[in-house]
């Protein structure tokens, strides 16, 4: 017993002084910027994430909700403080892809350091009355002029959305934006639309409290509703040409200028590893349909660009936004190579 408590007391003391060191360095009181609204699926994802880390670093974390043009305004804003780790940055990788096609930001991946604590599908879903169950009705409803619910244009969902549509060989719908993914699914249940889109995790609680019907997810795997007792197939199953839609389905990372000295990174990275390990983000994790992945360093820098060139590429084949990608030199995925592109940042260079 005595031996027992004697390695007790070690590791406590171990692990506060962890804790105090990494708070030595870290600023006090630092805020991330969440680049979507209160609720959506962005905030929904960071703030289990944020809090845990906050815990482990010994310091509060602000999470400051400043929504505007796919989170370019809350990128931008942060990219002009000063880059000391008091002001990061959240998104959904689908949104921060699409900023080289609107214009809403100059900013890409080699602006930051990122951490990706797990990623999500999208799913698509009906109102319960729509007379919507499948693909071939959905698409049969939607050819008649009905309208298509989502988020934004640019986030996630609706990106895999136009995907889906060019695999299949018809025209995107017309589209009715909501604001956020949970917003979507309201107008969807409210009969402002019959059928839309939204991360997974955004509207999971919808279509298991019975309110939607979902139709089908974007990951490879069917997806199985358990409070339902309803599996929702992969569209991979569904329609030809879609075996690379799993590849955009959505992150929702933590930024930090890349520029951010090195001991903030360092503690910043201890304590997200330490925070996607811990009961309460794996509990929320499961819950929402996410997977756990963090991403850090080097990967995280390869799925965040490879990430940009698929969102990119594919809003501009299908005439949404005016910039092309190629002007950013952005290369498509059919010539996407990590080796070629990590050289487009200063830090690979060296």
């Amino acid at each position: 017993m005595k031996k027992f408590l004697h390695v007790s007391l070690i590791a406590l003391v171990l692990a506060f002084s962890c804790a105090a060191a990494m708070a030595a360095v870290f600023p006090t009181t630092p805020t991330v910027y969440v680049g979507y609204g209160a609720g959506g699926g962005t905030d929904t994802a960071v703030r289990p994430v944020v809090a845990a880390m906050a815990e482990i670093l010994g310091e509060p974390i602000n999470c400051v909700n400043m929504p505007g043009a796919n989170s370019a305004v809350a990128c931008d804003y942060v990219l002009k403080q000063e880059h000391n780790g008091t002001s990061m940055f959240a998104t959904g990788t689908g949104g921060f892809s699409s900023y080289p096609i609107y214009a809403y930001s100059t900013s890409s991946w080699q602006d930051w350091i990122s951490f990706h604590p797990y990623s999500g599908p999208a799913v698509i879903f009906a109102n319960k009355d729509s007379g919507v169950t499948n693909v071939d009705e959905l698409f049969k409803f939607l050819a008649a002029g009905n309208k298509f619910g989502v988020g934004a244009y640019g986030n996630g969902p609706h990106t895999q959305f136009e995907a889906i549509c060019a695999a299949k060989g018809v025209s995107a719908p017309q589209y009715s934006l909501f604001g956020s993914c949970a917003d979507a699914a309201v107008g969807c249940i409210a009969g402002d639309v019959m059928v839309g889109a939204g991360s997974l995790s955004s509207v999971i609680d919808y279509i298991n409290g019975g309110m939607i019907t979902p139709i089908f997810v974007t990951c490879a795997d069917p997806f199985e509703f358990k409070d339902i007792g309803v599996t929702a197939p992969s569209v991979t199953t569904l329609i030809a040409g879609t075996e690379g839609i799993p590849n955009l389905n959505e992150t929702w990372p933590i930024m930090i200028p890349r520029d951010t000295p090195a001991e903030i990174v360092e503690a910043l990275t201890k304590a997200f590893n330490e925070a996607i390990k811990t009961e309460a983000v794996k509990k929320f994790a499961a819950e929402k349909g996410f997977n756990i992945i963090g991403l850090t360093g080097e990967e995280a820098d390869k799925f965040l660009s490879y990430s940009i060139s698929g969102y990119s590429w594919t809003l501009f084949n299908a005439g949404l936004g005016e910039g092309n990608p190629a002007d950013f030199g952005i290369p498509n995925l059919k010539e996407y190579d990590w080796e070629k592109v990590k050289l487009t940042c200063p830090a690979y260079k060296k």
